[in-house]
């Protein structure tokens, strides 16, 4: 008996981590930025979201950046934003919430570059 009880909260910790995991969602920006400068005052701007995100109450919401290696012959989509939501209710309320829509029109000159030719997806778990 000492034994399942262990067990059993093992699994419903398990359980619950895997129904938060089936309802996660990640957007997918691909893009290309014009040059290191932009790519560092874009880099800067995720960082100040994501600290938004967190101070909001969302700290398991944020943006990651990654890029292609330099020995990398793709000619475009050489970027790569990747926006990690807990649920779609969540990422709705983020991109609601008004200190988001002020980071969003603070940086949107800066972030030309991202929004403008960008190849935009947002993925959902499979089954």
């Amino acid at each position: 008996m000492k034994k399942i009880i262990p067990l059993l909260l093992l699994a419903a910790i398990g359980f619950n981590t895997t129904a938060a995991a089936q309802k996660a969602i990640n957007s997918v920006h691909f893009y290309d930025i014009k040059n290191e400068a932009m790519e560092k005052t874009y880099i800067s701007s995720l960082k100040e979201i994501n600290a938004i995100m967190a101070e909001m109450g969302y700290p398991k919401n944020y943006y990651s950046y990654m890029k292609l290696s330099a020995t990398d012959t793709t000619k475009t989509y050489r970027s790569c934003t990747i926006g990690h939501w807990t649920s779609e209710e969540d990422y709705k309320v983020i991109h609601d919430h008004p200190k988001f829509k002020a980071w969003a029109e603070k940086n949107k000159n800066n972030n030309a570059v991202f929004i403008t030719g960008q190849l935009y997806r947002k993925f959902y778990a499979a089954d």
